[in-house]
């Protein structure tokens, strides 16, 4: 294959990967686009080949969801910062993308062209290896992983056995499928079954749980607050159970602005979750505050978003209060946050949150198509208060009760589902996900260890 005919193959396969991404959201695109990454590597490239492919094949990803992005700002007439910073923080998740890819397809491609992994064997290898590598991504600036491309997909309710991981090994098992089908020419009916076992199992036991779980709905309130100032916005509420205010929402932490804080909630009548900078230790923290005014539980950060790593000192713990659990933005990228909260009994998740605008909103729709899935990994309902877009209200099955739109000062009013226990488990029905961490990618280790020393003594 020509270098032209690399860079174009890759170039197509990107436009139709990023068509699966938020705010496209057609997610079966992400199956046919990462397959045809995944079937340039079967190809005899060299190595700058390869890399080149996986570097154009990841940036031109980005190019749909940031018009989609634009377009949708436009629409909402919300202002975004278009200066270089702006870009750099948009593509940044594209270019992290590129090297982990670029890295895992590559060793798919060279075992295809041994010659001893052409059959299931190669699809089951290829699967486990992408969610293993992609469980090493947590150490990177930003995670990722392929299942952002399923934000609207059945496959999310894999995330309740599996986690985060289960949904990334269906696109990556599907995608590999597919290749292995098209250049063998030849239908594969035990991965065809593997994948809708895997698809429809889950699905329909959340679908059930969620029908028959005795539910409680909490009435929240969500300070979208843009530049206006969030306790004004907030002392308008009244007849709710819970008000979130945006991370960072009360700025430094003073006498002033804890003594507001908590007549906001004597005045309100409700719980009142805000974000605020804590002085000592330096901190980005949040509050949890009774409707008496009485302080709660008080949370730090513990995952810190770029350059918060040089000002901020992490947090240690978790804490949750009578079944509320609180994370701040970024932790929520990560699975282990949401889990550990859900653990010590959450059934609700309040998340003060603030993504950086950048071109088209791009981590706000991210974000949000992550989020989702972190609600079903738990069974925990999530509710985002986030300063310029997209806060969200997640019943945990996924399902988004109800979202803000972008650049709008808003009060987003809802009732939160959580459920307090399901019949016959008590005090709190717990997922596997929840029970068992990432056993998936452990598991996924052990297969992939199990295939290579089978075919290099068997082969």
């Amino acid at each position: 294959m020509t270098t032209v005919g690399i860079t174009l193959s890759s170039l197509l396969g990107g436009l139709i990967f990023g068509a699966s991404i938020s705010p496209c959201k057609w997610w079966v695109f992400g199956f046919i686009g990462f397959g045809i990454l995944l079937a340039l590597n079967t190809f005899p490239l060299r190595w700058h080949e390869r890399a080149i492919s996986s570097m154009v094949w990841g940036i031109s990803s980005a190019i749909l969801p940031i018009a989609f992005g634009i377009k949708m700002a436009k629409e909402h007439f919300a202002d975004y910062p278009n200066d270089f910073s702006g870009w750099l923080y948009a593509l940044q998740p594209f270019f992290l993308l590129s090297i982990f890819v670029h890295l895992t397809c590559s060793v798919a491609g060279e075992l295809w062209l041994s010659g001893k992994w052409k059959r299931t064997d190669w699809v089951f290898l290829v699967a486990a290896f992408g969610v293993v590598a992609e469980w090493f991504t947590l150490f990177l600036p930003l995670p990722i992983t392929l299942a952002v491309t399923q934000s609207r997909s059945p496959a999310n309710s894999i995330a309740f056995f599996a986690g985060v991981w289960g949904v990334s090994w269906f696109v990556w098992f599907v995608a590999a499928a597919v290749v292995e089908m098209v250049l063998k020419q030849k239908l594969n009916w035990t991965t065809i079954c593997c994948a809708f076992l895997f698809l429809i199992v889950p699905h329909m036991l959340v679908k059930w749980l969620h029908k028959n779980a005795p539910k409680r709905a909490l009435k929240v309130a969500l300070i979208q607050n843009g530049y206006e100032e969030p306790l004004t916005l907030a002392a308008k509420v009244r007849d709710v159970e819970l008000i979130v205010l945006p991370e960072l929402a009360l700025g430094q932490e003073t006498q002033l602005t804890m003594k507001s804080l908590k007549e906001l909630a004597q005045k309100s009548g409700a719980k009142v979750v805000a974000g605020f900078e804590e002085a000592n230790p330096l901190s980005n923290s949040a509050v949890l505050v009774s409707h008496n005014g009485e302080e709660l539980l008080r949370y730090r950060k513990i995952h810190l978003f770029g350059a918060e790593r040089l000002r901020y000192q992490r947090g240690r713990e978790v804490k949750v209060w009578n079944g509320l659990g609180v994370a701040i933005c970024f932790d929520t990228v990560f699975p282990d946050i949401t889990r550990m909260l859900a653990k010590q009994g959450a059934i609700l998740v309040a998340v003060p949150n603030y993504d950086p605008p950048v071109v088209g909103f791009l981590l706000h729709h991210l974000h949000a198509a992550l989020l989702p899935i972190r609600a079903i990994e738990n069974f925990v309902g999530i509710v985002k208060a986030d300063s310029f877009g997209l806060s969200q209200v997640i019943a945990p099955d996924g399902k988004i009760i109800a979202e803000a739109p972008l650049g709008k000062t808003t009060v987003l009013r809802a009732d939160a589902i959580t459920y307090p226990h399901l019949q016959g488990f008590t005090p709190r029905f717990l997922t596997p996900y929840t029970l068992f961490g990432d056993w998936f990618v452990i598991f996924c280790a052990i297969i992939a260890m199990l295939l290579l020393i089978w075919r290099i003594r068997f082969a």
